[in-house]
């Protein structure tokens, strides 16, 4: 099994697949280019960005894809962000259809973060302090609290423009009341192992929370 991974994010992402996958496909290797795909490998690369990755990097990757002729699968990982999750799975396949370039060597599936990558992280209950110091922080718990409730669900808080700004800014918030950082850049003790199983334990204790996160659990059994 060969697989090529887009991503919309341009650092996070890039930093957090390949650790997951470390410990939920193991024996899948990361390449660095795509003609080095032999067996059991896997090729990731940022599309820079939303919409760049459906207008650019996914007809790239297609054309990859196609003239390697070794992957079996393409797995498009984007932001639902303000959209539904269904909607962004439409835009994926509407970019394909209109790309000008045929898949057909390759399956396509498509991960929606929901709403984006730092909702995901937020399923981790054991990161959570239990009694925050921070009162922005103690606000947004008391608007959602994420730790009792799905994160996928969370409404938007007033003053931001989106739920990826928010659901970001409350991440950060959780890290820092236990003196740790989290950023896009240098997502730290997120891209640790430990990290990555109260997530999967999350979508086993508590099923239906973070749903998409489980699909991106169930790909990783198919792989």
């Amino acid at each position: 099994m060969n697989v090529y991974f887009l991503v919309e994010g341009k650092r996070c992402e890039r930093k957090l697949y390949p650790a997951w996958l470390s410990v939920k496909a193991p024996h899948l290797i990361q390449v660095s280019n795509p003609r080095a795909v032999s067996h059991n490998h896997y090729y990731l690369i940022s599309g820079e960005g939303y919409p760049s990755l459906l207008y650019t990097h996914l007809p790239n990757a297609i054309r990859d894809i196609e003239r390697t002729g070794n992957f079996d699968r393409l797995v498009v990982v984007l932001d639902a962000d303000d959209d539904s999750v269904r909607e962004r799975i439409q835009h994926v396949k509407k970019a394909v259809t209109n790309s000008g370039e045929r898949l057909v060597s390759a399956t396509l599936n498509v991960i929606v973060q929901n709403r984006c990558i730092e909702t995901w992280l937020l399923g981790n209950r054991k990161i959570f302090k239990r009694n925050p110091q921070s009162p922005q922080l103690r606000n947004y718990i008391q608007h959602y609290d994420v730790q009792e409730n799905d994160p996928e669900d969370m409404p938007l808080y007033d003053g931001f423009n989106s739920h990826g700004q928010f659901h970001c800014d409350y991440l950060k918030r959780v890290f820092r009341e236990r003196n740790l950082s989290y950023t896009k850049t240098r997502p730290g003790h997120a891209a640790e192992e430990p990290y990555f199983r109260e997530l999967i334990n999350r979508v086993t204790e508590f099923p239906g929370h973070i749903e998409t996160f489980g699909e991106f659990l169930d790909l990783c059994e198919e792989l």
